[in-house]
């Protein structure tokens, strides 16, 4: 078997759970204790963590969202 086709096949999953993470939710529920689903938008997206908890959090989804996007990248480089 191709060694590209073996390391296609391990990439993708990881990638799949890297991009199913979602930091704005999980960091208002453990620092703020909401579900950040019920307000807004309903989006566990940056910009519905700025409008429902704030900037703080907000930048840390931001860079959480950014470096899950980096991180596959990186992965497909190696």
């Amino acid at each position: 078997m191709d060694e590209s086709v073996v390391q296609y096949a391990y990439f993708l999953p990881i990638s799949y759970l890297l991009g199913s993470v979602p930091w704005g939710y999980l960091l208002t529920q453990t620092i703020k204790g909401m579900d950040v689903r019920e307000y807004g938008s309903g989006s566990t997206g940056t910009s519905n963590v700025l409008r429902t908890a704030g900037g703080a959090l907000a930048a840390a989804a931001l860079v959480l969202d950014v470096s899950k996007g980096a991180l596959a990248v990186l992965l497909a480089r190696v």
